[in-house]
């Protein structure tokens, strides 16, 4: 009888051991579930998502032409009125995806923007499509040399905005650059 007192002393009551293993498991197995999603979760967004959205094999002209479209939609027209009240035609020209660092981060954070142009001949935006990597380096100098605070102020923005515009009309040598839009901006 003593050594039943001291089992029951030493180990609790035996109710007690079974709880503990139940809850560790149900933590253990909780986890494993978790984990099991979040992997899921990353393998299609990563994966699976990416794989889905390129061109099966034997579909280069369709691809060809889905770009030949988007060149297209750079060159949209709309109506204007010029500082006499008559109506102006003008062109806008995109550059989308610039991606760039914001000066003070050291590459902790990105920007990636998008622009469109207001031009008021249809040869600037040929000269345009012609220069896009001057006018590309151009528009990655400018915001780079930005700090995340200038790039989220909204005033510093307009200035950021005419900077673009004093830089690319002395770059083409025109003035017949109407406006700069931010068709795209996203700071992480």
């Amino acid at each position: 009888m003593a050594e039943e007192d001291k089992t029951v002393v030493e180990g609790g009551t035996p109710e007690e051991e079974p709880k503990k293993k139940g809850g560790n498991k149900l933590i253990l197995f909780g986890g494993i579930g978790v984990g099991v999603v979040v992997i899921g979760v990353a393998l299609a967004l990563f994966v699976i998502k990416p794989m889905m959205s390129e061109a099966p094999e034997g579909a280069e002209g369709d691809a060809t032409e889905h770009v030949e479209s988007k060149k297209e939609e750079k060159k949209e027209k709309r109506k204007i009125v010029n500082e006499e009240g008559k109506e102006v035609s003008s062109l806008i020209y995109s550059i989308e995806n610039i991606v760039i660092n914001p000066s003070g981060t050291g590459g902790s954070r990105f920007l990636s923007v998008s622009f469109g142009f207001e031009v008021k001949s249809l040869e600037l935006q040929e000269e345009f499509t012609e220069r896009e990597p001057i006018v590309r380096d151009a528009l990655i100098t400018i915001l780079s040399s930005k700090t995340v605070a200038e790039l989220t102020d909204a005033k510093q923005k307009e200035i950021v905005r005419y900077q673009i515009k004093k830089r690319l009309s002395k770059l083409m040598d025109t003035e017949d650059l109407a406006g700069v839009y931010y068709t795209d901006f996203v700071l992480q």
